[in-house]
């Protein structure tokens, strides 16, 4: 039978071309599935929760730190990777207790942010409510992050925890004009009376913020608080005959409210939280 050439040159041609096109697939799959060491940040700040899985099955470190030094769990917050956080954070290598330079946690990242079901998981795998210094009850309290706040308090938070210069989660509440903050932290024991190096109470800084209001119901609790005080010192309705039940204390008419301490000329050291685009929590909240 004779050969048809022609016909024999193009099937060499369409075959040799589909070789080539299954050589170059074959090559190319595995480059797009191999995740980069040198593309780390790459994945967490475009939030590529399988690459960065990838790269830890390698062997890769997940308390790598960012350029300025910031954690990769917490540099997954600033960069609102949360896929990437929650994988990060699921690995049993990483130190969910790791500060930045500014001597913050991933906790107190979440707090702020209201991440509540994240900071949950992170408080399970221990992740430390309580801390010397600024602490994440403090960061819920300046944003209002209710759910935040009951929770880190259902994990015995310390409602008068001081940070270095004596703030408390209060003052930060109160800085901030936020009431249902300052009135869950009141009944959960946070003291309105505490004073902080600068001698200023909850209801100065909530002059700081504006929030005038605020301060003159925060005035007037201290000012029962002190009375009450001033009674039990002198042996007052306490002391009453046995089995006479005290009245509740309340302030006299005439009382007045003590005079505030001086504000500060401008709003007072608190930081927002570093590299972190939420670091306006000490402003006063809206009117």
């Amino acid at each position: 039978m004779p050969i048809n050439v022609a016909s024999a040159h193009r099937a060499l041609l369409s075959g040799c071309r589909g070789a080539l096109l299954a050589l170059a697939l074959g090559m190319a799959v595995p480059a797009a599935q191999a995740a980069n060491p040198a593309d780390w940040w790459v994945y967490v700040a475009n939030d590529y929760p399988d690459d960065i899985r990838d790269l830890l099955k390698q062997g890769a470190d997940p308390n790598v730190r960012y350029k300025n030094g910031q954690p990769a769990l917490m540099r997954a917050v600033v960069d609102g990777a949360w896929n990437v956080f929650d994988v990060i954070a699921a690995d049993k290598r990483t130190d969910v207790n790791a500060e930045n330079p500014a001597g913050e946690t991933p906790l107190m990242y979440l707090a702020i942010a209201g991440q509540t079901e994240r900071a949950k998981k992170l408080i399970a795998r221990g992740a430390q409510v309580n801390r010397l210094g600024w602490t994440p009850l403090h960061y819920a309290a300046s944003k209002g992050q209710m759910e935040m706040a009951r929770l880190l308090l259902a994990q015995h938070a310390m409602p008068n925890a001081p940070a270095p210069n004596g703030e408390t989660p209060l003052m930060m509440a109160a800085l901030s004009g936020r009431k249902p903050m300052v009135d869950l932290l009141l009944k959960s024991g946070a003291d309105v009376g505490t004073r902080d190096t600068k001698g200023q109470t909850a209801a100065d800084w909530a002059r700081t913020g504006k929030s005038t209001a605020l301060a003159t119901q925060l005035d007037t609790l201290i000012a029962q608080q002190d009375e009450a005080r001033r009674k039990r010192r002198a042996g007052g309705p306490a002391d009453a005959a046995a089995g006479t039940a005290a009245a509740p204390v309340a302030a006299p008419a005439e009382a007045q409210a003590p005079a505030p301490a001086p504000a500060p000329s401008a709003s007072p050291a608190v930081k927002g939280v570093s590299g972190v685009k939420l670091n306006n929590y000490d402003e006063p909240a809206a009117p």
